[in-house]
């Protein structure tokens, strides 16, 4: 009994921390040894954030693939999961089609360095790593230890919720925020539930933050 108690909880308490170091740690830590080692925040930010995040990424795949190697599987979609990631990327499109998602912060940080090759690195996070790494963390590991496959779909209001406060930090407490990136999360989880796999997500996730920002990117990488 106690066994079987101990298999159950210490995925949760891991995924819990996992969950935790994305909302807190991981800016805590590259902030901290910015601090310690003196290097310039301007210079550093970047590329120390996406170190530690793609260490994140690397540590987060072992332990799902560990854990649930089946949504790592390149399996061939049904037509259904086709229109399912058509049809998640259309309501996106739908309800988030006059708001820019990319954060402030980033938005600023890639327009001041634009004629600098650290303008590559702050890509990195919105497009890219960015992307991955949330769909690991509030899809990949919330959803399969918590109300996995609850018939009342607990399991994706939860990382639509824990989805939308992490990303409160980049425009303020606001319910109106906290309500659009709970859509967009609960969209995002409907899909990889559906689809029983990590890549659909991922796939929309990159898409329509590139969408997105497409202008900026053009401003910033081709027009000179």
């Amino acid at each position: 009994m106690i066994e079987k108690v101990k298999n159950s909880l210490a995925p949760k308490l891991l995924a819990i921390f996992f969950i935790y170091y994305h909302l807190f740690g991981l800016k805590f830590v590259m902030f901290t040894i910015l601090e310690r080692l003196d290097l310039s925040l301007t210079e550093y930010h970047y590329p120390v954030l996406n170190i530690f995040t793609i260490l994140f990424v690397i540590v987060l795949v072992i332990y799902l693939r560990r854990r649930r190697p089946e949504i790592f599987q390149i399996r061939p979609l049904k037509p259904l999961d086709y229109l399912l990631t058509l049809l998640a990327f259309g309501v996106i499109y739908a309800y988030f089609s006059n708001l820019l998602f990319v954060g402030g912060d980033i938005k600023n940080d890639l327009l001041f360095f634009r004629d600098s090759p650290l303008a590559f690195l702050v890509a990195l996070q919105p497009f890219i790593i960015g992307p991955i790494l949330e769909e690991l963390v509030y899809r990949g590991v919330l959803m399969t230890n918590f109300f996995e496959k609850s018939k009342f779909y607990l399991d994706c209001l939860l990382s639509a919720v824990m989805f939308s406060v992490a990303h409160l930090s980049s425009y303020g407490l606001s319910l109106e925020v906290f309500k659009n990136y709970a859509f967009l999360g609960f969209i995002l989880a409907i899909l990889f539930r559906k689809t029983r796999s990590i890549y659909p997500s991922i796939l929309v996730h990159m898409a329509w933050n590139i969408y997105l920002s497409w202008h900026l990117i053009t401003f910033i990488f081709f027009e000179r």
